[in-house]
């Protein structure tokens, strides 16, 4: 009896330690496939794949290894980490980009500030670009934010946006740049007072205003007025 039950206790451990080690080759991270989300750059995701392959080979967990990949490249969004017959299957989304800077940084949904040479061309093809003429603005990210939230969302088709300060913004109508509108950051119903500037521009219009050259300025930084004049 005791016999038997020794043996029935054995197999079960035996077992075990056999499929432990036939899994640990069959689910083997020495082979591994990396999936970097489009928006980022070939060269960029080259980079995260070289420093991938150096933490594999470390034999860190994937907790730590998703960790360290945030750490080295703050642009990443989900890193998901799946242990397949066929080896470790990575999968890796960035932050997606909302409006370009300067033709130099991109700013993400997140409102964080990367290099634009780390996107992707496609990636970046559809979102608006901003001037921005103070470099060193402290609150450059919340103003930019709060633009693109108040601003229409086809402002980029319409106009060149200057970010000069928070109290200083202007649209320049791309069709005719001699119009400029002139507003604040945090400035509310913009979207609204950007449709009473373009009626402010077909009255000029009519009135051959823009002959020789003639800047008009739009400045909507009023309460409850806009006040138009020669620039």
């Amino acid at each position: 009896m005791k016999t038997s039950l020794l043996f029935v206790i054995i197999i079960p451990v035996l077992l075990f330690v056999g499929l432990r080690k036939i899994s640990a080759s069959f689910f083997s991270v020495d082979t591994y496939k990396c999936d970097v989300s489009q928006i980022l750059s070939s060269d960029y995701s080259a980079c995260i794949d070289n420093a991938l392959k150096e933490m594999i080979d470390k034999n860190i967990s994937a907790p730590e290894l998703i960790k360290e990949l945030k750490i080295v490249f703050p642009v990443l969004n989900k890193i998901i980490i799946s242990y397949l017959p066929t080896g470790m299957h990575i999968t890796i989304s960035a932050y997606e980009p909302v409006c370009c800077i300067n033709d130099m940084l991109i700013m993400t949904v997140e409102n964080m500030v990367f290099p634009k040479n780390i996107f992707s061309e496609i990636s970046l093809v559809n979102i608006p670009t901003i001037t921005v003429l103070q470099e060193d603005m402290i609150n450059l990210s919340s103003c930019v934010s709060s633009l693109l939230y108040t601003l229409p969302c086809d402002f980029n088709q319409l106009y060149d946006l200057e970010l000069i300060d928070e109290y200083f913004v202007r649209l320049i109508d791309k069709q005719d740049p001699h119009f400029i509108i002139m507003f604040m950051a945090n400035q509310e119903k913009l979207s609204w007072l950007c449709d009473q500037c373009t009626l402010v521009k077909q009255y000029i219009v009519e009135r051959a205003g823009f002959n020789k050259g003639v800047k008009w300025v739009a400045d909507t930084r009023f309460a409850d007025y806009i006040i138009t004049y020669k620039a």
